[in-house]
């Protein structure tokens, strides 16, 4: 049985990777975009942030609210890295067995157990976002961080 330190430290650590890649964000990515119509890097950088958010909303409420990814004036990458910092730290930390353990609506209206969304949310749709981020390191020719120290060329074959 996982317990909510287990969840917890699962969290942080799929965060922490996260923070790796914002660490190699500068000011001049942020307006960058792959092609028209994708979300620039602030964007999709904000939308990992406010998705934490929305989550973390809908464990504790079970009322998801999108808070959106619109980058405000003066937007820095220094900036968004204190906000994937405070906002990882804040959405583990109030969580509590009986938070997990509570059934909330999915974003259907169906009964949900909230601790799915904490693995579906706060995990499964930072992993796919941090990828896409990585991917836009890459296309702006900035090594991305590889995921467990090791990177896929570098596997035994």
């Amino acid at each position: 049985m996982i317990t909510r330190e287990d969840l917890v430290k699962y969290v942080v650590n799929v965060q922490a990777r996260t923070y790796e890649a914002f660490e190699r964000l500068r000011d001049e990515h942020l307006g960058w975009r792959p092609a028209p119509g994708e979300y620039t890097v602030a964007e999709l950088a904000l939308h990992i942030v406010a998705s934490r958010r929305m989550n973390l909303e809908a464990v504790l409420s079970g009322q998801p609210r999108y808070p959106g990814h619109e980058p405000p004036p003066g937007l820095t990458a220094d900036r968004l890295r204190a906000l994937c910092l405070r906002t990882g730290k804040k959405t583990v930390a109030v969580l509590t067995t009986a938070d997990l353990e509570r059934t909330i609506g999915n974003l259907a209206g169906d009964p949900f157990p909230a601790w799915k969304r904490v693995l579906g949310g706060l995990v499964e749709h930072e992993v796919h976002h941090r990828s896409q981020l990585c991917s836009y390191l890459a296309a702006l020719g900035v090594e991305p961080p590889p995921l467990f120290g090791l990177r896929v060329e570098e596997l035994p074959r």
